[in-house]
């Protein structure tokens, strides 16, 4: 599982928490295995809103909160169905989270949501409660351990937010977004060798992924190695020639901005 097609990137650099898009986050992650019964009740409930009868699609998700606490689309269908979309959206949706906490309290999947979206809006102490919940209920999934670290990271609990990378990494080694966010706190703590490591791992991992690219590429730069540097943003630039514009505007890069290799790169 990995997030790294569907999140945005903060100046282009690294994956950052806040601007996940709920949609995009959670198609990245479908649930554990499902039987073809679930899936065709998902498919129904979805077919139902659609069609704007959203209490029987509600009745259906319902369901299957109750017989699948773990399944992370039976709540975003729910949402989905129920949400007003009005202005005050973000108290709407959380107070929407908190009554189906009430009735279901040990729905890991209401939890995995609730703590998003506390999260997104930076109501991040009560983020970080509901995954003291989610991780005790389900400490087993890689997911909300990469969530728990974002949250801890952006509250600059730098050294908690890295044992919950790692909680991760040990959960799912495969999962290059765990070692590319690893590699961000490193390299924003100044642990540059560190993080080029980490970097190199997400990009062993997802090897198609500019971004994990460019920001080895800034790492290098800060380091002082400016072949490495070069080569890596010369390839995320053939990967994503937006990295052109950004390089010239990123402070990782500042030593090189009057370098004529540099200039020709970017310009």
């Amino acid at each position: 599982m990995q997030l790294s097609n569907k999140l945005k990137i903060n100046r282009m650099k690294r994956l950052i928490f806040l601007l996940i898009t709920i949609m995009a986050f959670v198609l990245s992650y479908k649930s554990d295995a499902q039987t073809s019964t679930v899936k065709e009740e998902l498919a129904k409930a979805q077919t139902l809103v659609q069609q704007g009868k959203t209490e029987e699609a509600s009745k259906i998700y319902t369901s299957l909160m109750e017989s699948h606490p773990d399944n992370r689309e039976a709540v975003q269908g729910w949402i989905i169905a129920n949400m007003k979309r009005t202005q005050g959206g973000e108290e709407e949706m959380i107070g929407q989270l908190d009554g189906l906490e009430k009735l279901y309290p040990k729905n890991t999947a209401i939890l995995f949501f609730k703590a998003y979206v506390q999260g997104e809006y930076k109501h991040y102490d009560e983020s970080l409660v509901t995954l003291e919940k989610l991780t005790t209920l389900q400490p087993d999934s890689a997911l909300n351990w990469l969530l728990k670290g974002q949250i801890l990271e952006e509250v600059n609990k730098y050294e908690q937010a890295l044992n919950a990378y790692n909680k991760a990494i040990s959960l799912d080694a495969a999962n290059s977004d765990a070692w590319q966010n690893k590699a961000g706190l490193l390299a924003k703590t100044n642990k540059l060798d560190e993080a080029i490591d980490s970097y190199s791992r997400a990009i062993q991992l997802s090897p198609g992924v500019a971004v994990f690219i460019y920001n080895r590429g800034c790492a290098y730069c800060r380091k002082g190695d400016k072949a490495n540097a070069l080569a890596d943003l010369k390839k995320a630039i053939s990967m994503n020639p937006s990295f052109r514009e950004s390089a010239r505007k990123d402070e990782d890069f500042k030593s090189l901005w009057d370098d004529e290799d540099f200039k020709k790169l970017t310009l």
